[in-house]
């Protein structure tokens, strides 16, 4: 992997600022996205099948915008039929072409950048770039990269750790074997498997150093079976055998709704102490393995859910208590996790998740830091949250950053509607990755939200 000179970052800009008050009570049906999780992986599989393929209610977030864009580069035509986040049908294009250089800005969107860089091989010059240097463009990809050296790929990089932007020379990359380190993210795995059936001849890939996010994995194999595409695995996900060339199929997807955004509004609602609070989420439907661990953590600390079918309904008001939980299997749920366990009694313990140390933020320090300007009691750890909880709620009352971060964004709106004095955060667009009326929504059910005067 070729290294051009170090990065330069452009100067950080402050963002919009909201002031999250004190609140008791919420209450209502909540309109919450679709999944990113699997739009990004049906666009993706409907852009490499020939034919149209149509998405049904696929995510309207920063992070689709950016897949759309890429899609679009590689040679996929996009065209909404009614209402946009209805209806996406897709004409694919088989094999990514292009006629010559390809630029695709993936913007903050890491799981887009990954997915990509696996298909994109195909193209004989393509750079990615980012219009987030701070965020996105502090997160490493080396592991990919020298897996797609190891396939024929040549690419340029910022640094040894692969920082965007970055460019791959392509065009036939070859199969064969592959290892790639499955450590920092599986986003790598499932970039080589969207790429491998692509080839003209089989790939083994094999994982080592172990595979944080095992369940993003099981997602994409779903998914691919969906498109007609043969893998075959071991039972740990460690060795993958996939026959080459083999044809995506395009077809119909229908997106269920995203249980990481649920799980903040269903946390949020926990949380408060009037038990008149009440939220009723639907389209999450049974069987999804990181919506089983969430409603098993979630009923692991006392919070009162029930499920209706694919409607999960839940009650605040209720005593909370600490949990040990391994959070490698909602690892995007986390944040607002540790957030809830601020007010239950006792000590939790959210271990087992290295890997938040290289999401849009350092979840584990940048978190921890916040949440103790605000008052609350955690400790992070390399690979670990340790929360103190106090059930009695937190003095709050004064500025916390966001950090470009979604989720961290989430996760202090309900540490601010549970202080005394509430918080003000900087940074609030930045909820638009994967939320983006998510604080309108929480005005909707009950909360006070105001834009903040000064900082």
């Amino acid at each position: 992997m070729e290294q051009r000179d170090a990065r330069t970052t452009a100067a950080g800009k402050p963002g919009r600022s909201l002031s999250i008050a004190p609140t008791t009570l919420l209450r209502g049906e909540p309109s919450f996205p679709s999944s990113k999780y699997y739009t990004l992986r049906y666009l993706l599989a409907a852009t490499l099948a020939e034919g149209e393929s149509q998405i049904l209610f696929p995510a309207l977030s920063e992070d689709s915008e950016a897949l759309f864009r890429g899609c679009r580069a590689l040679g996929a035509q996009l065209d909404w039929l009614g209402e946009p986040g209805e209806r996406l049908q897709v004409r694919g294009v088989g094999r990514p072409r292009a006629t010559g250089a390809v630029l695709i800005n993936v913007g903050n969107a890491g799981a887009v950048l990954r997915l990509l860089l696996g298909v994109a091989a195909w193209l004989p010059q393509v750079t990615f770039v980012t219009d987030q240097p701070q965020s996105l463009g502090r997160r490493p990809n080396r592991e990919l990269l020298q897996a797609l050296e190891s396939l024929g790929v040549r690419v340029e990089a910022q640094g040894p750790e692969g920082y965007l932007p970055i460019t791959l020379y392509g065009g036939q990359p070859h199969g064969g074997q592959v290892v790639v380190s499955g450590a920092r993210s599986s986003q790598y795995v499932s970039a080589l498997l969207f790429l491998a059936p692509l080839l003209a001849e089989p790939l083994t890939i094999e994982v080592v150093d172990g595979l944080t996010s095992q369940v993003m994995v099981e997602l994409t194999l779903k998914v691919l079976r969906q498109a007609g595409i043969v893998i075959e695995h071991d039972a740990a996900l460690r060795r993958f055998q996939v026959p080459a060339p083999q044809a995506y199929r395009a077809g119909t997807y229908v997106v269920p709704g995203d249980y990481p955004s649920a799980a903040a509004l269903l946390a949020a609602c926990a949380a408060m102490p009037d038990p008149a609070s009440e939220l009723r989420l639907g389209r999450l439907p049974e069987g999804e393995e990181d919506g089983e661990a969430l409603v098993a953590a979630l009923l692991a600390m006392g919070c009162d859910l029930q499920r209706e079918g694919e409607t999960l309904c839940v009650r605040g008001g209720r005593p909370l208590r600490g949990l040990e939980l391994d959070g490698s299997r909602i690892i995007d749920c986390i944040p607002v996790l540790v957030a809830l366990a601020c007010f239950a009694e006792g000590r939790s313990v959210f271990y087992n998740v290295e890997n938040l140390h290289y999401k849009e933020s350092d979840r584990i320090n940048d978190l921890c830091a916040e949440l103790q300007r605000a008052g609350c009691r955690v400790t992070p750890l390399p690979d670990a949250i340790v929360v103190e909880g106090q059930p009695e709620g937190v003095e709050g009352g004064v500025w916390v950053d966001g950090h470009s971060d979604h989720r961290l964004l989430q996760a202090l709106t309900i540490v601010g509607m549970r202080s005394r004095r509430g918080l003000s955060l900087r940074g609030v667009e930045h909820v638009a990755k994967s939320f983006p009326h998510f604080f309108s929504e929480l005005q909707r059910l009950g909360a006070v939200v105001s834009p903040a005067l000064s900082w």
